[in-house]
């Protein structure tokens, strides 16, 4: 008998292959040999489509469908699209210390968490995520490392003639 993160992989792997699914947006969680389909799919192919794929892997006891359709003609973005945006934008904006930055995201409201070392990271974070499109709201709960002397902003430092800019996170 294979176990649920065994299985877990098998549909992974299933839909990952499956030509009308996209599953980008689809998470896959097992119990006791049940799975259950959650996020978000384009079209009722490709939710029935995954739903399909899942009930041939070895091991699928049942299967419990709980995959959203995108709504309407698709104007805005989902939360998950909205997600990877805003890690790209981080990632842009804060290269030094974007991993530090988590965006939780619900109902178009990203929410900033995580620590950085200077009050200007934490302003440069919001910023960043703010600019993207079909974001509602911005809550910025980054709060800034304790010991770290916040006196000083990045310094910029000369060597060999060239000035480099020091970021700390």
């Amino acid at each position: 008998m294979k176990s649920d993160s065994e299985i877990r992989h098998a549909v992974e792997a299933e839909l990952s292959c499956h030509p009308l699914v996209d599953d980008t947006d689809l998470l896959v969680t097992v119990k006791d040999g049940v799975v259950t389909l959650s996020g978000y799919a384009r079209n009722l192919f490709q939710k029935y489509g995954a739903e399909d794929a899942v009930k041939h892997v070895a091991g699928v006891i049942a299967v419990a469908n709980t995959i959203a359709l995108y709504r309407g003609l698709r104007l805005n973005l989902t939360d998950p699209e909205i997600a990877r945006g805003a890690v790209c934008a981080l990632k842009r904006a804060l290269p030094e210390c974007a991993e530090r930055i988590r965006p939780l995201v619900c109902q178009r409201t990203i929410t900033l968490e995580g620590t950085v070392n200077f009050p200007y990271q934490r302003q440069v974070a919001e910023d960043a995520v703010r600019r993207l499109k079909h974001v509602v709201y911005v809550v910025n709960a980054v709060t800034v490392a304790q010991g770290v002397n916040h006196t000083h902003s990045p310094e910029l430092s000369s060597s060999q003639g060239a000035t480099t800019l020091t970021l700390g996170c």
